[in-house]
């Protein structure tokens, strides 16, 4: 059996982060709205305050950079061209993600944007180990 490189466990840790963050998220939204809430059709969905609204809107984050990462991941791959310079921007990548959920959902601000940043430049990384 071959091992996957850096750049796909990564791409394995960024899903398996972004189910989780779905989970929390799904959870504090329960906790808020009421379990009965959860369990129908959720016609109305009012704004959810405080940290279980920064849970709903990190997943959401997630999900707009989960498919970018994925893509220059499968494209590094597919070409062959992974290197230090990608694996170190995976690894980045996760990172700061984990980092940008914890910041996030805790309501830190100016932080939580410098973990956005380094997702960013994580990404960057890959991009250029490719390019």
């Amino acid at each position: 059996m071959t091992e996957l490189s850096i750049e796909l466990s990564m791409l394995l840790w960024a899903t398996i982060l972004y189910v989780v963050q779905i989970f929390i998220s799904a959870g504090a939204a329960d906790l808020h709205h009421g379990v009965a809430w959860g369990l129908g059709n959720r016609e109305e969905s009012p704004a959810i305050p405080g940290w279980a609204g920064r849970a709903e809107r990190a997943y959401k984050n997630m999900t707009e950079n989960l498919l970018p990462f994925a893509c220059l991941v499968l494209i590094a791959v597919a070409s062959e061209r992974l290197g230090d310079l990608s694996a170190m921007g995976a690894q980045l990548f996760v990172a700061s993600r984990v980092l940008h959920g914890i910041l996030y959902i805790a309501g830190i601000k100016v932080l939580r944007s410098l973990a956005y940043g380094g997702g960013l430049a994580g990404m960057g990384m890959i991009a250029a180990q490719i390019l």
